[in-house]
């Protein structure tokens, strides 16, 4: 509704308004702007609800301030707007006086459906959230929102115990008791996920972003039932300030450190290639970007944060949480990203190197088995590419070495190992790659909603930091096909092969293999 009919409408709910106050004080008739309401609601603005809670105002006045009230809530005017029509007709305003509407969960409307979330973007960064469309979708405190989200359901067989049954990262060892170490076949809706995220400006020259993200990947109920009843987890929740070149960030968002991730939907909830080579988390942190343009198209991005130093060694379900290995050193941990984006076929390519650093402090009994105080140095430096090789082939990946990554999944899931008393972080180099292909620019045929995707990724630790028993080496083989039936609903398949060896114990050795098929629905 633009500003000019916006402006109309409200001088011919005030003329109808007072020339029907009038009329009342003859004996007329108490509903005063029913044509109006009834036109209203007819256009979807207004609900039977709010039309009939207008309608039944006790006097002109009140009905007034009641359909005032409520377009000003909903977004369709601004209280500058009613201000000035009210004056410019020679009237008091009187919403200021008026007693709050009752607040109508119902009324709350979009003008057009929103965007899926581009399954193919291999991105973890912020400026990958999902941008939706404009709407007129408000909180009870009138904020603009715009809420998204993924329904994703997951079906899968796999022919192996791992390490979870949802999404197996790694075999169990060969040998495992046979009601752990089975094939098995499971649905799950747990990798569903749900936004909010609101777009404005704070400063003249800047836009404000606000992201709330959650998934059903927290937990289960503790009852008999509660397999499939899940207890929903923060992804995301941040905000950020964007300048021209600059911006801010204050919150939970993906870590600077090792920014990409593989295209799949059976991983959707854990990144792809987690254990193998692929490192990824979501911190709280407070992160600066400046971006700096190289031409007239490619562009120089810095990237440096300090972050909350977990080192994942919080065990178990505790009520509160508990002071860990990266908390007793009393230091935040520091990423930075040096990276470079450049067009390459009409599309957007990307490289890049990041690091991390944090301190880590073990002291008697944490870990278990540690009898003397010791400092842990946790780092990693990463490359990371994502390169266009025509219009229908993309190639990405990175490459890592590090210690003491297991918060990152690095170090196959294992962070440090107490060896004579003293605990160590665990040394480990690994990577993975992904070719994607997809329908070429100007294609029109019977495969234009069709991609595919081929990887692989590995982790390999250090010997010198590993005990017998512990995982070693761990390596996954990835195909998947999606088919996009429409903007808003994918079916995909994937089938991954994943060996995993363990240290010095060769018959532990184990080979998964893991078919899985997902349907998901984007809004």
């Amino acid at each position: 509704m633009n500003r000019l009919l916006q402006l109309t409408l409200i001088a011919l709910a005030l003329l109808v308004l007072i020339e029907t106050a009038g009329a009342q004080q003859a004996g007329a008739s108490k509903s005063p702007a029913a044509p109006l309401v009834q036109l209203l609601l007819s256009k979807g603005v207004i609900t039977a609800e709010e039309a009939a809670s207008i309608k039944d105002s006790a006097s002109p006045g009140d009905a007034e301030q009641r359909l005032a009230r409520l377009l000003v809530s909903k977004g369709v005017i601004t209280r500058e707007e009613y201000d000035q029509t009210v004056l410019a007709m020679g009237a008091v305003p009187a919403m200021a006086e008026a007693a709050p509407l009752r607040p109508v969960v119902a009324a709350a409307r979009i003008s057009e459906p929103a965007q899926p979330v581009p399954t193919a973007a291999p991105a973890k960064e912020a400026s990958t959230a999902q941008s939706q469309s404009d709407g007129p979708m408000t909180t009870v405190s009138k904020i603009p929102v715009k809420i998204y989200g993924n329904v994703l359901i997951n079906g899968g067989y796999v022919d192996r115990g791992s390490n979870t049954n949802d999404i197996p990262l790694f075999a169990q060892k060969r040998g495992t008791s046979s009601d752990q170490n089975h094939q098995n076949f499971e649905m799950t809706a747990r990798q569903t996920r749900f936004g909010l995220r609101y777009e404005g400006s704070i400063f003249k020259d800047a836009k404000l972003t606000g992201v709330f993200e959650l998934d059903l990947l927290g937990g289960k109920p503790a009852f008999g039932n509660g397999v499939n009843f899940d207890i929903f987890r923060v992804r995301l929740a941040y905000g950020r300030i964007d300048w021209k070149n600059d911006s801010f960030e204050a919150g939970q968002d993906w870590a600077v450190f090792s920014p990409l991730n593989p295209t799949t939907l059976a991983s959707y909830a854990i990144p792809g290639f987690s254990t193998s080579g692929n490192l990824w988390n979501r911190f709280p942190q407070i992160r600066y970007e400046h971006r700096a343009a190289i031409g007239d198209k490619s562009k120089f991005i810095f990237t440096s944060a300090v972050l909350d130093p977990n080192a994942g060694d919080n065990a178990g379900n505790p009520a509160a949480r508990v002071i860990g290995l990266g908390e007793r050193s009393a230091l935040p941990a520091l990423e930075t990203r040096l990276g470079f984006t450049f067009p390459s076929h009409t599309k957007e390519s990307s490289l890049g190197v990041s690091g991390h650093y944090s301190r880590q402090i073990g002291v008697p009994g944490n870990p278990v088995g540690t009898t003397a105080y010791s400092p842990i140095d946790s780092y990693g430096i990463s490359g990371d590419l994502n390169a266009w090789l025509s219009s229908g082939f993309r190639v990405t990946g990175e490459i890592f070495h590090g210690q003491g990554l297991g918060i990152f999944s690095g170090n196959i899931a294992q962070s440090s190992v107490v060896i004579g008393g003293r605990a160590r972080g665990i040394s480990s180099t690994g990577g993975w790659a992904e070719l994607h292909g997809e329908a070429p620019a100007g294609y029109e045929g019977a495969w234009k909603k069709f991609s595919a995707n081929f990887g692989f990724g590995v982790e390999d630790n250090r010997d010198d930091d590993l005990l017998v028993g512990i995982r070693k080496r761990n390596q996954t083989y990835m195909v998947n096909g999606q088919y996009k039936f429409s903007p808003n609903f994918t079916f995909a398949m994937e089938y991954r092969q994943v060996h995993t060896d363990w240290f010095k114990q060769p018959s532990a050795n184990q080979k998964l293999n893991w078919a899985s098929i997902a349907f998901l629905y984007s809004f």
